[in-house]
């Protein structure tokens, strides 16, 4: 589309756009001249215009224009693998169309957007080839995903993307009944997208509620991300094509200037504003295109505070919009007038360069209005910083208040002043007498580490904090609360170091101190941290009892909310440990929906559950979605983390889980070892946390078939547990039957039969026999014994694995794989093949055949062959040998697997 035709096409509507609807179409057919298309191009601007007051209405009557334009022919068409079932919707880019996978390698669906005849030109088809690819890497979890996408048997572009059942964010905000606090933080994670994808060069260029959902569990999806420039004209052609919506179009998209991050700020701004007050910032005449956009170009918006008043005097339904906040018309102006005000405003500025440099800063101006710390936007001298200050410090400034009044009261007022100034001084000498207390214990616990005072004995941070965890309990004995506080604190750095045993019993009396005290405070703090150290210990029975009655606090005020969000995080971590998956599942997400929404995505505590809610997908073979959330979470914690944080170290870990089982094992390798780095830097070399990183480094290196490396790295890894945790924990366990698992490929099946004994002892006392790691331990132990020659044995412990994954994980995952395979060994081996072949055939469906990855499906189907073959179907020597000639060939004549088909051969033969 040239720019002439475009400017024709909007003289076109401007002049019919005052008309009634029946004349439209006699007046196109005089102005157009016979050009059909024209015709039909300002056809649809002009029904576009009419319906904008009436969204329903409009969004149905463009299902059915969409129908009539692109005809039921598409119901049923192929594109790609996708299948089209029936549209869904139609915007300014063209028709949206359900749609779902066809070509059966797994069930999906998806939206399918069908670009719009005027722009398919070949300029178009180029940077829709260039382009999709960058698109496609942009992954977030509050981001739907560019799936797939190509170009019809006609020449039309198509896009498939992330299907998401939702409602748009402000109709959300408004069913749900959010205050102030919560719209503010639910509009903080769609910031983090949107930075997420700034980040990465991609602007959206057309943010609008109905291209941000809200699915049912509370999460947030942003649509069309990018999709508006990759169907939007190059810059020589701006004024063109402009794929923007005008009602949230920012004044220079207007003026067909250069698109900027600094769109979608002004955009964040109008959403927000709506998000607040209900409404849009502009006093308009007619709800039209063209009145949006004068609005935007010369009118300046009304701050959020006075369009509320305006509402309310002008007769609207003040009061049920501000009920929808949880607030009366007068309060909800009281909450807007100031802050907010300042921030919505900043970001509508006309001219982009007064607005906020980035979305990160808009952001960071409303996490301080959440902490009521000053904003940026005011800018508001040493009154406005001094109003914060007092905001903050609500009950001191209360208390000099008080004092000033005393002084400037009459004398009666003085002496009742007098009187309640005493009471002042009398909590003003108590805290600071127990201020100096704490000083003087700090200096004193610090002075133990002064080498001229210690004399020469080198003191450890363990032992500093076990004398001054001694001293706390002889020194504050009248004073309880400083006690609680500083066993809180005490038990805090304790489990900070590792010394989970230790830090226990000092949260367990914190704890109790301040439920005798009263102080909410410190029993609940003091609380989440005994669970902590709980679950580090394995003791999750005891860390779920421990948390239930913190899950029943009250959610109506922020503390109480943050409490149970921290409780569902640490629930979900007891349940994921116990193998209740499903509940776990259902923990994880609620806590991230919690955290999300009272933090913010780009907080730590938000990414610090998305990180364990990884491992668990992963677990449950939702490898995909694992890596999209990994990955949206490294790369918003590398762009704020510094380099030798733990909270770094954690985003890698979680990544790396996913690309140990998922592949490249060269970037997993590669992300292990900068793990390994940061935490032996941050948190030394012997912290659990350090342990487990080189744990985990071996793992993907026994993946790789290093297992002389790897096995020195586990063994390493278990003399270092067993000095941690004694020989009963958990993580004892996982480093035995790792280090099992390398002995056995190393021909050293002696020693792994031990180790997996260990292991299997540690987790049936732990876990009981329906556990996946307990399904794992006899699964190294039945191979153990295979090797052997320990065939009755062996069969035994595989049978009772294969039994315990289907409990733990149900009988339809691929975990029991491996277990099956052994299994399928173990018959042969000992002389009675299964006539019916089950565990080789379930193994063998278990694992379609892949192109990249022919020689594991040619294993299991030599395995499935030779049973055949046992039991006397010759037909299957043929496919025996061909598969034992592919495994030759890939892996080698000295492969320990291929050694294995050799051996089942030579059974199967007899």
């Amino acid at each position: 589309m040239s720019e002439d035709r475009w400017r024709r096409i909007r003289t076109l509507f401007e002049r019919l756009a005052e008309l009634p609807a029946e004349r439209w179409r006699e007046r196109l057919a005089e102005a157009c001249g016979g050009d059909r298309e024209l015709e039909r191009e300002v056809l649809d601007l002009l029904i576009a215009d009419a319906d904008a007051a009436q969204p329903q209405e409009r969004i149905a009557r463009g299902v059915e224009a969409m129908a009539a334009d692109t005809g039921e022919r598409l119901a049923g068409m192929r594109l790609g693998p996708f299948r089209l079932l029936e549209p869904i919707g139609r915007g300014g880019m063209g028709a949206v169309w359900l749609a779902e996978r066809a070509d059966g390698q797994f069930a999906q669906r998806v939206a399918i957007k069908l670009v719009r005849s005027q722009w398919d030109e070949n300029e178009l088809h180029a940077r829709f080839r260039a382009e999709r690819q960058m698109l496609a890497d942009l992954r977030h979890p509050n981001i739907a995903s560019l799936i797939d996408g190509g170009v019809t048997a006609d020449g039309k572009p198509w896009l498939a993307l992330e299907y998401v059942d939702g409602v748009d964010l402000c109709r959300y905000a408004e069913r749900q009944r959010l205050d102030l606090r919560q719209r503010v933080a639910l509009f903080l994670t769609v910031c983090s997208a949107v930075t997420h994808a700034h980040a990465r060069l991609i602007v959206h260029r057309d943010l609008k509620p109905s291209n941000i959902l809200v699915r049912d569990d509370g999460m947030v999806k942003l649509l069309d991300f990018g999709i508006a420039k990759l169907i939007d004209a190059p810059a020589a052609q701006a004024t063109a094509i402009r794929a923007f919506t005008p009602e949230y179009a920012a004044p220079e998209q207007i003026r067909g200037e250069p698109v900027t991050t600094a769109v979608d700020i002004y955009t964040l701004g109008l959403l927000l504003y709506e998000l607040l007050t209900g409404r849009g910032p502009y006093a308009l005449d007619r709800a039209t295109p063209s009145a949006y956009e004068r609005a935007a170009l010369e009118q300046t918006p009304t701050r959020p505070s006075q369009a509320v008043a305006r509402d309310a005097a002008e007769g609207a339904n003040a009061a049920e919009l501000a009920a929808q906040r949880r607030l009366t018309p007068q309060r909800l102006r009281r909450e807007l007038r100031g802050d907010l005000d300042a921030i919505v405003l900043k970001a509508l500025r006309k001219e982009p360069e007064q607005r906020y440099a980035s979305v990160q800063d808009l952001a960071g101006d409303l996490r301080a209005w959440l902490q009521h710390r000053p904003v940026e936007a005011r800018r508001g001298g040493w009154r406005y910083g001094a109003a914060r200050f007092l905001r903050r410090h609500a009950f001191a400034a209360s208390m000099g208040a008080v004092a000033a009044a005393a002084l400037c009261g009459g004398l009666g007022v003085a002496l009742w002043q007098a009187q309640q100034a005493r009471l002042q001084r009398d909590v003003a000498v108590a805290e600071a007498s127990k201020s100096r207390a704490v000083v003087d214990f700090m200096r004193g616990l610090f002075e133990l580490a002064d080498p001229d005072k210690a004399r020469g004995e080198q003191v450890t941070a363990r032992e500093l904090l076990a004398r001054g965890a001694s001293d706390i309990r002889g020194r504050f004995e009248k004073q309880p609360e400083v006690r609680a506080e500083l066993l809180a604190a005490m038990a805090d750095a304790q489990r900070g170091l590792g010394l989970y045993a230790d830090a226990l019993p000092l949260a367990e009396e914190a704890s109790r101190l301040g439920r005798e005290l009263g102080a909410d405070s410190i029993y609940r703090s003091a609380e989440l941290n005994r669970v902590r150290s709980l679950l580090a210990l394995a003791r999750y029975d005891d860390a779920l009892a421990a948390l239930a009655p913190l899950r029943a606090a009250s959610a109506e005020d922020a503390e109480n909310a943050a409490l149970r969000a921290d409780a569902e995080y640490l629930r979900a971590q007891a349940l994921r440990a116990l193998n209740r998956f499903d509940e776990a599942d259902a923990a994880y997400a609620q806590a991230y929906r919690e955290q999300t929404r009272l933090h913010g995505a780009g907080d730590r505590r938000s990414q610090d559950v998305a990180m364990r809610y990884v491992a668990l997908l992963v677990l449950r073979d939702r490898k995909q979605e694992a890596e999209t959330l990994a990955r949206a979470t490294l790369a918003a914690v590398r762009e704020r983390t510094g380099r030798r944080d733990p909270h770094l170290a954690e985003a890698i870990a979680s990544l790396a889980v996913v690309l140990a089982n998922n592949g490249p094992l060269s970037e997993a390798e590669a992300l292990r070892r900068e793990e390994v780095e940061i935490r032996r830097a941050a948190q030394g070399a012997d912290h659990p946390d350090t342990v487990g990183a080189l744990n985990n480094l071996a793992a993907v290196q026994y993946a790789q078939r290093r297992f002389a490396e790897a096995a020195d790295t586990f063994a390493a890894v278990l003399a270092k547990r067993r000095a941690q945790f004694g020989d009963a924990h958990p993580l004892v366990a996982t480093a035995a039957s790792n280090l099992a698992n390398c002995e056995l490929e190393l021909g050293r099946a002696g020693n792994g039969k031990r180790l997996a004994e260990e292991a299997l002892r540690i987790r049936l006392a732990q876990y009981g026999p329906d556990h996946h790691t307990t399904a794992a331990a006899l699964l190294t132990l039945g191979a153990a014994e295979l090797d052997l020659g320990e065939y009755a044995a062996a069969e035994r412990h595989l049978r009772e694995s294969v039994r315990a994954y289907d409990k733990a994980m149900g009988a339809g995952s691929t975990h029991a794989l491996a277990a099956l395979r052994e299994l399928t060994r173990a018959e042969l081996l000992a002389g009675h093949a299964d006539p019916q072949c089950v565990a080789a055939e379930r193994a063998y469906a278990m694992a379609p055949p892949r192109a990249n990855d022919a020689p594991k499906h040619a294993y299991l189907s030599a395995q499935r062959a030779a049973c055949w073959l046992a039991n006397g179907r010759r037909e299957a020597a043929s496919a025996l040998a061909a598969d034992l000639a592919l495994l030759r060939k890939a892996w080698g004549e000295d492969d320990r697997r291929t050694r294995k088909v050799v051996a089942l051969a030579q059974v199967a033969a007899r």
